[in-house]
């Protein structure tokens, strides 16, 4: 059975109240949940509390819910939602933020160590590249490189249309591939000269 069938399964068993199906969803979403709303909220503990509430509004309007086709990409649709809310609540910059608008996501060096590249210049260069994209370009590209999600999920997730979500990945590789290209050439450059 694969992974979105398993997910399916438990979240079938949890809405006839079996804990422990429930536990299961929880162990099995609960590392990528906390890293997607780290990167949005940028605070552990702030990240720690919404997906804690996210887990506890699920298990709790679970029948509300229903059956739920793709509980992966629900469960992170809503840890979306509520990662906003909680900004919009707790910063005063993000007050008329909506669930359209672009997220900022930050890269670290140690994102892109994810992507088991090799060199501390590829993965300086790479992280300076990430981070110089627009926001809903970075989003788009954590969910489908880091996080390795095709792009109906990610259409899904952010309620963008499959084809505007192809673009921003697209457009976001090409300005990382310029981006690359220009800092390996510095690199190369002060090499040559020293």
């Amino acid at each position: 059975m694969n992974n979105c069938n398993q997910l399916t399964t438990w979240w079938e068993e949890a809405l006839h109240g079996n804990v422990k199906s429930f536990g299961r969803i929880h162990d099995e979403l609960y590392s990528g949940l906390y890293f997607y709303l780290y990167k949005i909220i940028k605070d552990e503990d702030a990240a720690q509390d919404v997906l804690q509430e996210l887990f506890i509004k699920m298990w709790e309007r679970r029948i509300t819910f229903g059956p739920i086709k793709n509980v992966k990409y629900y469960f992170f649709k809503s840890a979306r939602s509520l990662a906003i809310n909680f900004l919009k609540a707790s910063r005063p910059e993000f007050v008329g933020l909506s669930a359209s608008h672009d997220i900022d996501i930050v890269f670290s060096r140690e994102d892109v160590l994810v992507l088991e590249e090799t060199g501390r210049e590829v993965e300086h260069m790479l992280a300076l590249a990430l981070n110089t994209l627009p926001k809903r370009q970075k989003e788009m590209i954590f969910l489908r490189y880091f996080d390795n999600w095709n792009y109906d999920q990610i259409a899904e997730v952010t309620g963008l249309q499959y084809q505007s979500v192809v673009n921003h990945v697209h457009r976001g590789i090409n300005q990382l591939r310029i981006k690359l290209s220009e800092g390996s050439k510095i690199v190369t450059t002060e090499l040559v000269l020293s």
